[in-house]
This record gives structure tokens, sequence and C-alpha cells, in this order.
């Protein structure tokens, strides 16, 4: 008489939480990626906010040496002859007595930006109203 190999209970139940224990580490890794992606994503959104601010830092710079010069503001970034970052438009907008200037990045869209203003001008209000000359303001 041949003898049947026959699962037993222990057996069924050893694969049983081998099985449950590679379904929880397949839904651990998904989990985990997940939120390494949305940490990714945040982080590329403040370094995009932070190169516009930096952008609208250096206009301010150009703007003060553009006065030395001139005695008069900017009204464009060309008068300028400055170059944003890539993906950062620039708009200056400039009279006698002082600037303003506004900041968007093409991947964030028109709810994000930074601001900045210098003199008696009326201070940007979109995306962002700066609170203090010369400082820039951002959405984030």
């Amino acid at each position: 008489m041949a003898r049947q190999k026959r699962f037993v209970l222990i057996e069924f139940m050893m694969e049983a939480v081998c099985i449950m224990a590679l379904l929880f580490m397949v839904a651990l890794i998904g989990v985990q990626s997940g939120t390494a992606v949305s940490i990714l994503s945040e982080d590329r959104a403040k370094r995009m906010v932070a190169a516009m601010k930096g952008d609208l830092e250096r206009v301010a710079e150009q703007q003060i040496l553009h006065y030395l010069d001139s005695s008069e503001f900017a009204r464009s970034p060309e008068d300028l002859a400055f170059v944003s970052t890539t993906g950062v438009a620039i708009e200056v907008t400039g009279t006698a007595a002082g600037w303003s200037a506004t900041a968007s990045h093409e991947q964030l869209g028109e709810d994000h930006g930074c601001a900045v203003f210098y003199g008696a001008v009326p201070r940007p209000s979109d995306p962002v109203t700066p609170n203090a000359p010369g400082q820039v303001f951002c959405t984030q």
C-alpha cells in the first residue's frame, strides 16, 4: 500500500502565515512609496518658491544699482538686463517714486507666487500682498 502525503493543519497554518506576511510587506512598501512621493512633491514646490524668491531678491539688487546709475527705477526686467531662473516669470513695474515686482512659476499655477515693492507705488496684490517695502513675500 502506497503512502499518501497529506497536509496537516500545522503545515496549512504555516503557509497561511507566510502569505499574510508577504501581503503585509507589499502593503507596507506601497504606503512608504506613497509617502516618499508626497514628500518629494512638497520639496519640489518649496524649491520653486525659493527660486522665485531668489529672483525677486536679485531684481531688488538690480533696481538699486539701476537707480544709482540713472536716478530712476527700471520699469521692466529688460531695463535691468535681468535673466530669471528657468520656469520663473518676473513682472516689474517702475515709476519715478518706486517699483514693484511679482514672480510666478509655470509649474505652480496662478495661486502661488512672490511679490516685493519699494517706494511710493501701489503694492502688488496678486498672488500675494507684501506688508513691508523691500521684503519679498511668498504664498508659501
